[in-house]
C-alpha cells in the first residue's frame, strides 16, 4: 500500500511507512489512472511559497498527487497583508480518510508557505518594545482601505497643460490696444507682507498687481477710468494686518488683492465691510468653508482667492502617487497644524478611495527634532513613500532621517516643502505640489514682467477684480463690485479663472513636481474639480 502522508510504497501488511515513520491506517491515497493537471493554490497580493513533496524511490508505479477541489480563504498576518490558505471540500464517501489525510497535508504546505513568508518577506520584528516609542510617534488610527486589486487606481494619468491660457487684460478685439486718455481714478488696495520674513513674496504681489494695471490702463479695459494701486504693508503679522485693513477701508479703494496669510486674512475680513478681498496666496480650507468640516458654510461673502487651497492639495497629490507613481502603500506623517493635517487627511481619505492603502498614520509636533522612532515605524509599516503634512524646516528633518536610516522610498509633501530648506535634503523622486502657474513658468511660459509664481497669481487676482469694476461700472458701490466678482469669468495667465458659491475658484489646475538632479522638475498638470 502507497503512504496517505509521503506517497511511499510500503508491504500490504507494514503498519508504519518506511519514509516518513507515520501510520498507514490513517489512510491511502489510490493511484490514479490519468496524470491530473496541478492544482493551483489562489494568492492575493504575497505568494504562498510550496516546498513540492519529495519523490520516493524507486518510482514504480509511478507517484501522483491527486487534486483536490480548493475553497480560498484568507489568513489575516498583518496590518493590510493577506495571503491565501486554501481549504479542501468533501471527497467521496467512501474515501474520507483519505481526504482528511490530504486537507492535512496541504494545510501544512499553506503553514510551510506563511513561514516563509515571514522569514523572506516580513523582515525581522521590532525589538523594541512599545513602551520604548515616544507616543508622539505612535501610529494613531490607521486609515483603512478597501480590498486592493491588481490595478488599485484606476484613474487617468496627470492631465496635459490647460491649453489657451489667456490675456485677460489684453487689447479689445480689433483695436490697437493703445490709450492715453486721461479719465477717472479708481483705486485698487493691496495688503501684503511687503517687509519681514515674507517679504519676497509681498513684493511678487505688487509686481503683479502693477502689471495688470498696467494692462488695463494701456488698453482702455474700461473706457475713461485709470486704476491706481494703495499697497499696505502687514509685514506677515495678522494684528499690523488688521491696522493696514482699516487704513485700506478709510480710502476709496473698491476692491483688495491680498493678503497672502491665511491669518492676516482672519484679522483683515472683519474690518474691510463691504470690500471684495481676493487672495492670491491663502490658502486655509476655513477661509472659504468655514471651519466645520461635515457642515460647509462661507463664513466671508466677500473673500475670493486664485490659489490652490491646502484641501484641494492632497487629493492631488494622492491621484499622482497612485496613478502617476503606482504607489498603493503609504505612511503620512503630519504636523499638529491645520496645514499638515488637511493635506494628510485629505490625501489619505483619495488615496483610499483610489484603492491605495495607508500603512501607518503619524502625528508630531512641530517641535520634533528626533524623527528616528517615526522613522523606524514608517520602515515597520513597509510603506512604499512616506507622505508629510508640514513646514520646509520639519520636511528637511524628516526627509534626512529618512536617508539616514537606508529608507528607499520617495518623500510626498504639500506646496511647503517645494523651496526652503527642504530642498537641500531632498532625494531624487521626491514629489511637491504647487499651483499650475508655477509649472509653466519652469516651462518657459513666464510673462517677461512676472518674476514668479506668486506675481502669476497676483496679475489674475487683479484682473478679476478690475473685470468685475467693468462689469458693475465704474460708479458702482462696493457690495455691487463685490457681487461682480462673484460672476467673473475668464481665460486668465493661471488658467480658467472663475469662482464657485464658496469663493475659491471652481476649477483648480496644480503642478506636480519630482526632484530629479537638485532640482524640481514638472511632472505634470492635474486638474481637482471645485468642492462645492
Amino acid at each position: 500500500m502507497f503512504c496517505g502522508w509521503c506517497g511511499q510504497s510500503n508491504d500490504d501488511d507494514a503498519e508504519l511507512c518506511v519514509q516518513c515513520g507515520l501510520s498507514l491506517h490513517s489512510g491511502v491515497l489510490p493511484m490514479p489512472e490519468s496524470e491530473p493537471p496541478a492544482a493551483t493554490l489562489p494568492r492575493t497580493h504575497l505568494p504562498v511559497f510550496v516546498e513540492p513533496m519529495p519523490e520516493s524511490e524507486p518510482q514504480t508505479p509511478t507517484q501522483q498527487r491527486s487534486e483536490l477541489p480548493v475553497a480560498e480563504s484568507v489568513l489575516e498576518v498583518g496590518v493590510g497583508s493577506q495571503i491565501a490558505a486554501p481549504t479542501t471540500t468533501e471527497g467521496p464517501p467512501s474515501r474520507s480518510k483519505v481526504w482528511l489525510a490530504s486537507a492535512l497535508a496541504t494545510a501544512l504546505v499553506a503553514v510551510i508557505g506563511l513561514a516563509a513568508w515571514f522569514v523572506l518577506g516580513r523582515g525581522p520584528a521590532d525589538p523594541r518594545p512599545k513602551d520604548a516609542i515616544p507616543s508622539a510617534a505612535r501610529p494613531v488610527s490607521p486609515v483603512a482601505s478597501p480590498a486592493a486589486t491588481a490595478s488599485p487606481c484606476q484613474v487617468h494619468p496627470p492631465s496635459q497643460v490647460v491649453a489657451g491660457t489667456g490675456q485677460p487684460l489684453g487689447p479689445p478685439a480689433g483695436t490697437s490696444g493703445s490709450s492715453d486718455a486721461a479719465g477717472r481714478t479708481v483705486t485698487v488696495g493691496l495688503i501684503g507682507p511687503l517687509t519681514g520674513d515674507r517679504s519676497g513674496l509681498g513684493q511678487q504681489v505688487v509686481q503683479g498687481a502693477q502689471a495688470a494695471i498696467a494692462d488695463a490702463n494701456t488698453n482702455d479695459i474700461v473706457p475713461g477710468v485709470r486704476f491706481t494701486l494703495d499697497a499696505h504693508d502687514d509685514q506677515g503679522n495678522p494684528s499690523v494686518g488688521g491696522q493696514a485693513a482699516s487704513e485700506v477701508s478709510a480710502t476709496k479703494a473698491v476692491g483688495i488683492i491680498g493678503p497672502m496669510n491665511s491669518d492676516v486674512a482672519e484679522q483683515v475680513l472683519p474690518l474691510v465691510g463691504d470690500l471684495a478681498v481676493i487672495s492670491p496666496g491663502s490658502t486655509a480650507p476655513g477661509m472659504t468653508h468655514g471651519n466645520d468640516a461635515a457642515a460647509p458654510k462661507r463664513p466671508w461673502p466677500g473673500f475670493f482667492r486664485v490659489t490652490t487651497p491646502d484641501q484641494v492639495q492632497g487629493p492631488i497629490l494622492a491621484q499622482f502617487v497612485c496613478a502617476g507613481m503606482g504607489i498603493s502603500r503609504v505612511a503620512t506623517l503630519s504636523e499638529t497644524d491645520w496645514y499638515g493635517t488637511t493635506v494628510v487627511n485629505t490625501f489619505a481619505e483619495r488615496f483610499v478611495a483610489l484603492g491605495g492603502q495607508v500603512s501607518t498614520t503619524l502625528t508630531l509636533p512641530k517641535v520634533t527634532t528626533d524623527y528616528s522612532d517615526a522613522v523606524a515605524r514608517i520602515k515597520d509599516s513597509r510603506a512604499q513613500a512616506v507622505v508629510f503634512g508640514g513646514l520646509s524646516p520639519q520636511g528637511k528633518q524628516l526627509r534626512s532621517a529618512l536617508t539616514a536610516a537606508g529608507f528607499t522610498g520617495p518623500m510626498v509633501g504639500g506646496d511647503e516643502i517645494f523651496s526652503g530648506p527642504f530642498v537641500e535634503a531632498a532625494r531624487d523622486g521626491d514629489v511637491t505640489i504647487t499651483p499650475a502657474v508655477s509649472g509653466r513658468l519652469l516651462a518657459g511660459g513666464r510673462p517677461p514682467r512676472l518674476e514668479g509664481a506668486t506675481a502669476v497669481q497676483a496679475y489674475d487676482a487683479t484682473a478679476a477684480l478690475i473685470l468685475a469694476i467693468r462689469s458693475a461700472g465704474p460708479d458702482a458701490s462696493r457690495a455691487a463690485v463685490r457681487d461682480a466678482l462673484q460672476a467673473v469669468s475668464f481665460a486668465g495667465l493661471t488658467g480658467p479663472v472663475s469662482f464657485d458659491t464658496f469663493g475659491d475658484r471652481a476649477v483648480v489646475d496644480a503642478t506636480v513636481h519630482t526632484f530629479r538632479g537638485g532640482t524640481w522638475d514638472v511632472s505634470g498638470f492635474v486638474r481637482e474639480p471645485s468642492t462645492t
